[in-house]
């Protein structure tokens, strides 16, 4: 009974004031729809590196070269920053625990016309092992045979994307289609793999054998990577860094004067996205914090002010017998419920802006049921350690001189 009026008559005294109310849950307000946001983009970006690193592969390194540009090589000789076949071959004779390599060359938005019917897709020129070790099967027809390889066959297999676009609904299977200036035979569609967190559709591609690629549509003789599948008991990191290292002692390069090739693994990948997530995390809760001690210093003083206020108020009150505790009880009450305001404030505040930042950015947003009990117990604990003096300055007040 007791504490239900010191409730009421704590918020009849905040609804009287509601300008200064509202100042007073403002630091809060802030803080918990900053602290809402930050912990959602927290959450977001977790499952974004939990979902590339499913999309990389749980054993997979990925090779590339860093810029493809020139580097001055041991001994004073410039050296060409290209990956060769030859380096795949190294990599699985000299390297041990693979258990797949395949190496593969790219070209991007490559005309491609079936019938009328005209689009522009990746086209990857692939060696037979290609759909193991990138895990990537055929949802239809047949996949790159070491046979279409060795024959340097014109067959392809597309994509999802290219097959809706160039063929519909149709069964594109045995029909040919135009890829640059020759002409493919379909023999398989991969299975979808979808889009991106960053809106790259991976299955806009053609892939097609490697030899067919290298000699009759591309006409090079770098590739453009080299993916490798390790043995689970082997250490990922480890056989990376083996990798590395031959590619450089092959290639007469010396890392410390260059970084050439750009070595991926699953291991890697998910510390270079969480190293940056870290960072901005910890950037963002350091500035929710002096939000926080902001809204609290601004708490206690705005209460410091009441309490000068009301004076005579609370010297009435203590003349007709209300006890010491009722008037602190009372105090840190309002203090409560005006924070409990600016939480559920926050919060709308914080799930809003989290809804805007995903629907109109690319930054990764997932809900986050901490961030709602962070936020209670952080605008709880503000609440009540900014309005102890305060309040223990209203319940020490003299009667006599409170009213005087």
């Amino acid at each position: 009974m007791r504490t239900g009026r010191l409730f009421r008559e704590g918020m009849t005294a905040l609804m009287s004031n509601k300008t200064r109310t509202f100042l007073m849950a403002l630091g809060t307000v802030v803080g918990i729809g900053a602290l809402t946001v930050i912990l959602f983009i927290s959450a977001g970006t977790k499952r974004e590196v939990a979902q590339k690193a499913e999309r990389f592969g749980a054993r997979a390194i990925l090779i590339v070269p860093a810029h493809g540009k020139m580097s001055q090589a041991v001994g004073g000789k410039s050296a060409e920053a290209k990956l060769k076949l030859a380096d795949a071959k190294a990599i699985a004779n000299q390297i041990e625990g693979l258990d797949g390599i395949s190496a593969s060359t790219s070209r991007y938005s490559q005309p491609v016309k079936a019938g009328a019917v005209q689009t522009t897709t990746n086209v990857d020129a692939v060696e037979a092992n290609w759909h193991f070790v990138w895990d990537w099967p055929v949802a239809s027809g047949a996949p790159i045979t070491q046979t279409d390889v060795d024959q340097l066959s014109r067959v392809c297999v597309l994509g999802a994307t290219p097959k809706v676009e160039l063929f519909g609904d149709a069964d594109p299977i045995g029909t040919e289609i135009l890829i640059g200036n020759v002409w493919f035979k379909v023999k398989g569609v991969l299975a979808s793999r979808g889009i991106t967190g960053t809106g790259h559709d991976r299955d806009r591609r053609i892939v097609i054998p490697f030899s067919t690629g290298m000699r009759r549509l591309f006409n090079q003789q770098h590739i453009s990577n080299i993916r490798v599948k390790v043995n689970a008991d082997y250490d990922l990191d480890a056989t990376a860094r083996s990798i590395e290292a031959l590619l450089y002692q092959r290639h007469h390069i010396d890392p410390a004067i260059e970084s050439v090739f750009t070595v991926f693994s699953t291991n890697s990948l998910v510390k270079r996205f969480k190293g940056v997530s870290d960072t901005v995390s910890r950037l963002l809760i350091a500035l929710c914090g002096l939000s926080f001690l902001v809204g609290g210093l601004v708490l206690m003083n705005i209460m410091l002010i009441s309490v000068a206020e009301r004076k005579a108020e609370i010297g009435l009150r203590k003349a007709l017998g209300a006890a010491r505790r009722d008037i602190l009880v009372q105090f840190l009450m309002e203090a409560v419920a005006v924070n409990g305001l600016g939480l559920v404030l926050g919060w709308c505040l914080g799930m809003l802006t989290a809804w805007i930042i995903a629907r109109f950015t690319q930054i990764p947003v997932a809900p986050s049921v901490l961030s709602f009990v962070l936020g209670g117990v952080f605008s709880m604990g503000v609440a009540l350690v900014f309005s102890l003096q305060p309040a223990r300055r209203a319940a020490n007040l003299d009667p006599v001189e409170a009213i005087r």
